[in-house]
């Protein structure tokens, strides 16, 4: 397939280097310093996005402020051509495709890291990561094709889902668990008076790790997703309640039932 793809930094760098030993790829990126990155790379890189078409799928990777006027750039010009994106909150381009009727599918894969740009980007950040390949309401079964051929082809594991099941689980899997990690980060320093980094052990950074993520993503991961994050925080709550109320009544066997259930979770993760 021809393959476009708009925005070359971890994440589209990473799809435009594990896809192009299958398909023709061709990328683009606002910065000049990307594009030259990428050449260095051996990619073929255009100048300006609409370059990349014709096309037979066209790939926005970038920024989510991005997403839509980026969509709605190509969107005219697509002439056949699948639009993909990689948003991590569905329901604003879920609108966008009923008001236009332009022909989009989400893929969004669920990796990434603390480092961002295409110096970070690899083929190897996507292989056995799950895509969640999403559907609007202008998506077709060849739309649907080619969503999870891209996404195999890239190394990932297929999971076909809805936009509204996609926000709600992102909530859950990656907004929560920033919030939790910044939250976490807040007040171990405010115990530790500025000492956090000569006391504190490699459980700490594992589970603040997330603290790390690029204000941008975690602001749009936050608050464009605000009903769901908002429900998934109450969950926890109720969770971290839970455990106070065992520990603050002694109640041990209560708190190896939550902690049990909790590790058995986690283990399943691997």
């Amino acid at each position: 397939m021809r393959v476009g793809i708009v925005g070359l930094g971890l994440i589209g760098g990473s799809l435009a280097l594990a896809l192009r030993a299958r398909h023709a790829v061709r990328g683009y990126d606002a910065d000049r310093s990307t594009r030259e990155a990428a050449r260095a790379a051996r990619l073929d890189v255009a100048e300006r996005a609409v370059e990349l078409l014709p096309a037979d799928a066209v790939v926005v990777a970038t920024p989510m402020a991005a997403v839509l006027p980026t969509l709605a750039d190509l969107a005219p010009r697509a002439d056949g051509a699948v639009l993909l994106d990689v948003a991590s909150v569905r329901a604003p381009v879920d609108a966008f495709a009923r008001e236009t009727g332009a022909r989009i599918v989400g893929m969004h894969p669920m990796a990434g890291g603390s480092a961002q740009g295409f110096a970070a980007a690899g083929a190897e950040l996507l292989r056995s990561r799950p895509f969640l390949v999403v559907p609007t309401a202008t998506a077709d079964a060849p739309a649907m094709a080619v969503a999870g051929t891209l996404a195999r082809d890239a190394g990932g594991v297929v999971t076909v889902c809805s936009g509204e099941q996609h926000d709600r689980i992102v909530a859950a899997v990656s907004a929560v668990p920033l919030a939790l990690a910044a939250a976490l980060a807040l007040a171990a320093e405010e115990v530790a008076r500025g000492r956090l980094a000569d006391v504190a052990g490699p459980g700490l950074r594992d589970a603040t790790r997330l603290a790390l993520t690029p204000e941008e993503l975690a602001v749009a991961l936050l608050s464009l997703n605000a009903a769901h994050v908002l429900a998934s925080l109450a969950r926890l709550r109720a969770l971290l309640d839970e455990l106070e109320r065992a520990v603050a009544e002694h109640d041990d066997e209560a708190l190896r039932a939550i902690l049990r259930r909790a590790r058995e979770t986690r283990g399943r993760l691997g």
